[in-house]
C-alpha cells in the first residue's frame, strides 16, 4: 500500500534538524489555510470560490501533507457564544471558512499521532463583524483552554528542537499574533512579518520579481518572517502556480535557503515541503 502522505512526520523522521532552533528552519506554509475546496460554502458564493479559496483540503490534510505553518485569519460573530463564534475568512467578511473548533480538533488529532512535529499558527488577521471589535478575550480563553499545554513559550525561542523535545512532550505549537491587552501571554510570539508584493493583483512574473527583491535583502534572521509566494489574477482569481513554485524554490535556485516561511496557495500540490525538508536536513548536518 502506498503512503498517501510521505511527509506526514517529516520533522521527526529527520533527526539532524534536532540541532536547529525554530528560527533556523525553513518552514513550508499554507497561505489562508482556513479556506479550501473541501469546505461547504453557501450556494450563493460557490460560483466565486476561485476568488477566495487558497488550499485544496482541510487543516488535517495540510498537516498530513507536511505543511507546518498555517496562515490564519479569524473573525468573531457576535450572534454565537463561546468558541463557536470564531471562523476563518478570506477577503470579504461573509466568505467564511473553517472554524476554530475544527482547528483545535485537527491539531489535537495530528499531534497525538505525530507528537514530535512542530506547527506554527500565524494569526495573520483577527477581525470583528458588523462593526464590532474582535472578541480578543474570548479568543484568548479558547486558545489557552484548548492549546495552552501545547504552546511553546516565547522565552524558549532560541532552544533547539532537540532541547524542546526533552523539555516537554507536549509543547509543539508556536502561536504568533499582534499584541492586544486581552490577547496577551508569555506563551504568545510576536506577529509574523509578511513580505508580500503589495498588490492584490500579482502576476507570476510580478511575483517572481517581488521574491527576487525580497531575497536580495532578506529580513533579520532572529525572528520568523513569511514570504508570500502567491499570485492573483484579475479574472482568474487565486492562481495555481505549481510549476513556477517548484522551479523558483528548487534545489538549484538558491532561493529557499534564504527564507524563513514560504507561504503558498495549494501548497500540497507543490514540491515545497520536500524542498524545505532537504534544506533543513542539510542545515542540521552542518551544525555541530
Amino acid at each position: 500500500m502506498t503512503n498517501t502522505y510521505p511527509h506526514k512526520n517529516w520533522m521527526s523522521a529527520t533527526p539532524s534538524i534536532d540541532k536547529l532552533t525554530l528560527l533556523e528552519l525553513v518552514w513550508p506554509g499554507a497561505h489562508n489555510a482556513g479556506v479550501d475546496y473541501d469546505f461547504s460554502y453557501p450556494i450563493d458564493v460557490q460560483p466565486a470560490s476561485h476568488w477566495f479559496v487558497c488550499q485544496d483540503g482541510p487543516f488535517i490534510q495540510q498537516l498530513n501533507e507536511g505543511v507546518r505553518v498555517l496562515d490564519l485569519r479569524f473573525l468573531s460573530e457576535e450572534h454565537w457564544l463561546g468558541v463557536r463564534k470564531f471562523h476563518t475568512f478570506h477577503g470579504y467578511k461573509h466568505l467564511k471558512g473553517r472554524s476554530l473548533i475544527e482547528l483545535f480538533k485537527s491539531l489535537d488529532f495530528f499531534l497525538n499521532e505525530n507528537p514530535d512535529e512542530f506547527v506554527v499558527l500565524d494569526m495573520h488577521e483577527l477581525k470583528g463583524t458588523d462593526e464590532k471589535n474582535f472578541d480578543y478575550k474570548g479568543f484568548h480563553e479558547a486558545i489557552i483552554r484548548e492549546l495552552g499545554t501545547r504552546l511553546i513559550p516565547l522565552k524558549n525561542r532560541y532552544l533547539t528542537l532537540g532541547a524542546l523535545k526533552k523539555m516537554s512532550p507536549l509543547q509543539r505549537i508556536v502561536l504568533a499574533s499582534d499584541w492586544h491587552p486581552d490577547f496577551s501571554s508569555p506563551l504568545y510570539w510576536p506577529k509574523i512579518r509578511s513580505e508580500w508584493s503589495g498588490s492584490d493583483i500579482t502576476s507570476p512574473e510580478e511575483l517572481r520579481q517581488h521574491i527576487e527583491r525580497t531575497l536580495n535583502n532578506p529580513p533579520e534572521k532572529n525572528r520568523l518572517w513569511s514570504l508570500s509566494a502567491t499570485s492573483y489574477g484579475e479574472l482568474a482569481g487565486v492562481k495555481r502556480i505549481t510549476r513556477e513554485l517548484n522551479e523558483w524554490f528548487g534545489p538549484d535556485s538558491g532561493w529557499a535557503p534564504k527564507c524563513s516561511i514560504i507561504s503558498a496557495d495549494f501548497i500540497g500540490a507543490t514540491q515545497l515541503i520536500s524542498y524545505c525538508r532537504e534544506i533543513n536536513f542539510s542545515r542540521g548536518l552542518r551544525k555541530t
